[in-house]
């Protein structure tokens, strides 16, 4: 645990296979080997044992938490296994708990700040983040809620699984779905306590998915993350998932698309936002408008203006421009972007 904290790394990855412990690093978005003879298969279950895992039902999928103490700071780690007959797999999750973000410290592009603060002053709607893991979603949602809480007096509740940034601005509630307080239980429950702000840590299946525009038709301001490339992606998963258009034309207030990529001083959090008249054009005709900058863009300008050093942009651009997405020029002139499936 202390190596992993010391090199950065926000998983590790264990996999017990022909009686060995086999253990990975996931640093920046790479999952680096880590050679040891140390541990053998008797750790994996001493973490199990710490995480709480029921283990008389080994051959079952288990996800729990542990806590490690370091001098300067306790950690939250989630800890989940997916057995098979050949061999187990763990992922232990770092989380970054405890840990506030001023929203001028997401990004340096002022445009996308100033556009993160305007929803600070929303008073209802529905915000998504996506992106894949380790983008950034949660810390994103969490800045803007935080600044929310501690500006005004509105009652700011989250439902998260797990709470990955503890902040005392406002109540956070824990998933538990051993004893039944799962995602549609608590949305449940919530509606009737008259929340103005509620976070939702994803929408991970269709009824949550109901159950987020059901509280934005209420009145509140709602925020939640879902996994998707880019908020052209969101939208179709959001469809697929049984939301009519009309309900997202009368309840979404901004998608954004990010990534998150190392600096020169730390990390930043580079933006695709849809909102306004560019998402409206976005749900009357499914692509983007002429001259948007999707998320390729801004990962390109971030390149080019040096804001960004990071080897892992460099392959995503590439990957948008392979097939997963395309930008396209004409005369030296942008006209649109074309996502492919």
């Amino acid at each position: 645990m202390h190596y992993a904290l010391s090199r950065k790394a926000s998983d590790i990855h264990l996999t017990i296979q022909d009686h060995q412990l086999f253990i990975q690093l996931r640093i920046e978005e790479k999952i680096v080997p880590l050679v040891q003879d140390i541990w053998d298969p008797k750790l994996f279950e001493y973490i199990k044992f710490l995480s709480g895992f029921d283990l008389t039902n080994p051959f079952l999928p288990q996800s729990g938490q542990f806590t490690w103490d370091t001098k300067d700071k306790k950690v939250f780690c989630r800890f989940s296994v997916i057995p098979n007959t050949e061999l187990q797999t763990g992922v232990i999750r770092i989380l970054n708990t405890g840990v506030n973000f001023e929203i001028e410290q997401l990004t340096e592009k002022k445009d996308h700040q100033d556009f993160l603060k305007s929803l600070v002053h929303a008073r209802q709607g529905l915000v998504i983040t996506c992106g894949p893991t380790n983008s950034g979603k949660t810390t994103t949602l969490h800045a803007i809620v935080h600044s929310i809480a501690i500006r005004s007096q509105h009652k700011v509740v989250s439902l998260e699984d797990p709470i990955e940034i503890e902040d005392p601005s406002y109540l956070q509630l824990q998933i538990n779905e051993e004893i039944g307080f799962t995602y549609e239980k608590g949305i449940e429950e919530l509606l009737r306590h008259d929340p103005d702000v509620i976070l939702i840590g994803e929408t991970r299946n269709a009824y949550t998915a109901k159950m987020v525009i059901r509280t934005a038709l209420t009145g509140a301001l709602a925020f939640t993350t879902l996994h998707a490339s880019n908020t052209l992606e969101a939208i179709g998963r959001l469809k697929d998932l049984g939301i009519s258009e009309y309900d997202l034309k009368n309840t979404l207030t901004a998608l954004i698309s990010q990534r998150l990529y190392t600096t020169g001083k730390g990390k930043e959090c580079i933006y695709e936002i849809l909102a306004g008249k560019d998402l409206q054009f976005v749900l009357n005709h499914q692509r983007y408008p002429e001259g948007f900058n999707t998320l390729a863009d801004e990962i390109k300008e971030a390149l080019v203006s040096k804001r960004i050093q990071d080897a892992q942009a460099i392959h995503d651009l590439e990957d948008f421009q392979r097939g997963n997405g395309t930008v396209h020029d004409v005369d030296g002139k942008r006209i649109g972007y074309t996502f492919h499936d």
